[in-house]
């Protein structure tokens, strides 16, 4: 699933920088119809040394550095969230009876029983006592947030799907505001339409963050990838001046083992 939705970043990306490529060099052309020099996204040491490219294709390809790292790290970590959530299907004890009927699109591996919901949502700590008596796991859990990690720890009698669902009511991440999560859980506890709502709107920003992180990531780390490939693989290929086009139209990808080194 990762390596897919960076095939698909990393296609849609080189074909936006394309465009925008030719977009600038067509403002910067003179009216002379002068010969253009076509935009380098990779540092002049990379564009020099095929070690040096290499170690930057890595870097960008694998996320291991950098803004484009950090944010491309993100995606193992959602992916990873995921298969946690999914593996929680079966977690722990259930008090059973009425289901709510939360939203497929909130990608639960089972829906929330009500029983479970009322359970945690009555639970008699405040999120101010679950904040001082929770572990502190990040800054932010450090600076008085309340975190998923305390969360759980304060309701670890309860079903752990339903707590994890509750948390992702509240917060696209494993972080809540303190005061806003009160107001929050209180308002649950008194309508359960409330908390499916919420629940699918929190989930349905998180999905989008990633399709928008996927968007802006797309043309650099795309077109980043390949100039560094074909630097460090085969920098004496044709067609490095017109990726990604001519990997398909010509001179095409079957000629690049010619080049390679």
């Amino acid at each position: 699933m990762l390596r897919l939705l960076f095939l698909i970043a990393l296609f849609c990306g080189c074909s936006g920088f394309t465009n925008n490529q030719q977009q600038l060099t067509r403002l910067s052309s003179p009216k002379n119809n002068k010969p253009i020099t076509t935009l380098n996204v990779l540092p002049e040491a990379a564009s020099g040394s095929f070690e040096y490219a290499r170690q930057y294709f890595f870097i960008w390809f694998f996320g291991g550095s950098g803004g484009a790292g950090v944010a491309l790290r993100q995606f193992p970590a959602q992916y990873k969230k995921f298969q946690l959530l999914q593996s929680m299907a079966d977690e722990g004890q259930s008090l059973g009876g009425e289901s709510i009927g939360i939203s497929p699109l909130c990608l639960y591996p089972r829906d929330i029983n009500k029983a479970d919901l009322d359970k945690v949502l009555n639970n008699k700590l405040s999120v101010t006592q679950m904040v001082e008596k929770g572990p502190k796991v990040s800054y932010m859990a450090q600076k008085g947030y309340l975190s998923y990690a305390a969360f759980s720890d304060a309701n670890k009698n309860c079903n752990p799907l339903t707590v994890r669902a509750v948390f992702d009511a509240i917060s696209t991440g494993d972080n809540a505001n303190p005061i806003e999560a009160q107001e929050t859980l209180d308002a649950f506890a008194n309508d359960t339409n409330l908390f499916k709502s919420e629940l699918l709107r929190t989930k349905l920003t998180g999905f989008a963050s990633i399709a928008f992180l996927l968007f802006l990531l797309g043309p650099i780390v795309g077109s980043t990838c390949l100039e560094a490939a074909a630097a460090g693989w085969f920098p004496e290929w044709d067609g490095n001046a017109n990726l990604p086009w001519s990997l398909l139209v010509g001179p095409g990808f079957w000629t690049i083992p010619q080049y390679w080194i």
